[in-house]
């Protein structure tokens, strides 16, 4: 399969889809658990906060300010990461204790940026202490002073990057395996679908015994496969049943035909000059009846496909110049002029006879249906891959309309048929055509017909 193909194959497309709805909502999921984990987060820093400050307005109680700075200078005395932040400003504003510079007293909550707390030189990353703003809380106590606690977001920030990292390798393997279990359900639905299509496609090529196989497993595929196999088995019984009642008729009509001829003639024998031509134009209506029942049964025969086990390489070539060089003093007879353009191609893959067949009813189409002076042509070309025949004719030509029902059995042009013909020879080229895998078409040749034979380039 090319990566074009696969692109666009029902696999891909289930496959693109159950990653993105499952990544999707994986990562929905991922996102609302780290906006909560971030916001329980900061809540623990702000009372992680409050309560140290709780801590030291206690100690304060009745104006004690030496214990709350002796306590901010013991407390400052071992600061490790995540590192606290003290100020203790008198009532004038001048700095009793703490480890910050001074500031306008701001009660509640509040953020010092990294700026703030080293005005005179740039943070470092392997700083903490430096490197991140502080959550602060300021407090005004009884005789004036102020009292800011703070403490750096670095243990926040720090979980909040393992979070974001475990969410990240949580939806990048979520997606791994959404891919995977998708891939396993696509290569399996697609499995079966191949199954499918395996069996048409023998079905089409004549083998009417074939059947969807079943997993056992009864979903749905194997419902679908159980009510194609009863739709199979009924119609190849009806197609069974239509053969034979054809075939029969064919062959119980041609037997007591070939009787009658056979009495005919030996009548022509004995009878006198008046009966000869009575029993002549007889045996000639005999003829053509005949000639309409092997036509039948051979595309019959063709269309069962029974005849593709006799393909060989054989020349399409040699079989246009022979079918051309015995149909030529025909056309002559008529007053017409038949020409051959035999290019070389490669040998195709195909019956001798059947395409023997298929040629001359092309050539004796026109020869039969146009008049004196019309030129034939008899053409053989390679279009890429692909082998092309073509008989073109300067004849009155097919109505547009009417160039889709040529192909039917017993169609002709004529309604009141009183030209010679059975209406079969388009409807058994066509058969042949189809057998090989080839394609007929019908155009304009400006005047007349042009009938091309497009063959599969893997023939």
């Amino acid at each position: 399969m090319s990566p074009d193909s696969f692109f666009r194959s029902t696999g891909f497309r289930l496959l693109a889809w159950y990653v993105a709805v499952f990544g999707a909502s994986v990562a929905i999921l991922f996102f609302i658990v780290y906006w909560i984990a971030l916001a329980a987060l900061d809540e623990q820093l702000s009372d992680s906060v409050g309560r140290e400050t709780d801590v030291l307005v206690e100690l304060y109680r009745g104006g004690r300010v030496e214990r709350v700075a002796r306590a901010i200078e013991l407390r400052m005395a071992d600061l490790r990461a995540p590192r606290r932040y003290y100020l203790l400003l008198d009532a004038q504003g001048e700095r009793i204790a703490g480890n910050l510079p001074p500031m306008e007293p701001i009660e509640g909550e509040v953020v010092l940026p990294v700026s703030f707390l080293s005005p005179d030189r740039r943070p470092k990353a392997d700083e903490p202490a430096e490197a991140y703003p502080v959550l602060a809380e300021g407090r005004r106590l009884e005789n004036g002073e102020f009292l800011l606690v703070g403490e750096n977001r670095y243990r926040a920030v720090k979980a909040q990057e393992a979070i974001f990292r475990a969410l990240a390798w949580g939806i990048a393997i979520t997606v791994l395996l959404a891919a995977g279990g998708g891939a396993a359900l696509g290569v399996g639905f697609l499995r079966r679908i191949e199954e499918i299509n395996r069996t048409t496609r023998s079905i089409m090529d004549g083998n009417l015994s074939k059947r969807v196989p079943a997993s056992g497993g009864g979903d749905e595929m194997d419902q679908l496969a159980v009510n194609l196999n009863a739709m199979l088995d009924r119609i190849q019984v009806l197609m069974e049943s239509l053969k034979r009642v054809s075939d029969d008729i064919a062959h119980d009509l041609r037997t007591p035909l070939s009787r009658l001829r056979h009495r005919l003639e030996a009548a022509r024998v004995k009878a006198g000059p008046d009966g000869d031509a009575v029993v002549e134009q007889s045996i000639a209506e005999l003829d053509a009846i005949l000639e309409t029942f092997s036509a039948l049964l051979r595309i019959s025969q063709i269309e069962s496909g029974a005849r593709r086990a006799a393909f060989s390489d054989v020349s399409l070539g040699q079989i246009v110049s022979t079918v051309s060089e015995a149909y030529a003093p025909v056309a002559e007879d008529r007053s017409q002029h038949l020409s051959a353009v035999v290019a070389s191609i490669p040998l195709i893959h195909g019956d001798r006879e059947l395409l023997t067949q298929m040629v001359a009813n092309l050539v004796e189409n026109p020869i039969r249906h146009c008049s004196a002076g019309v030129e034939i042509t008899v053409g053989l070309a390679q279009d890429g891959a692909s082998p092309v025949l073509f008989v073109a004719d300067t004849g009155p030509g097919i109505p547009a309309s009417e160039r889709e029902s040529v192909f039917r059995r017993f169609y002709r042009l004529e309604a009141s048929r009183t030209t010679l013909g059975s209406g079969l020879g388009l409807a058994l080229v066509k058969a042949i055509a189809d057998l090989h895998g080839a394609s007929v078409e019908l155009s304009d040749n400006h005047p007349g017909l042009r009938v091309t034979v497009r063959f599969h380039a893997s023939l």
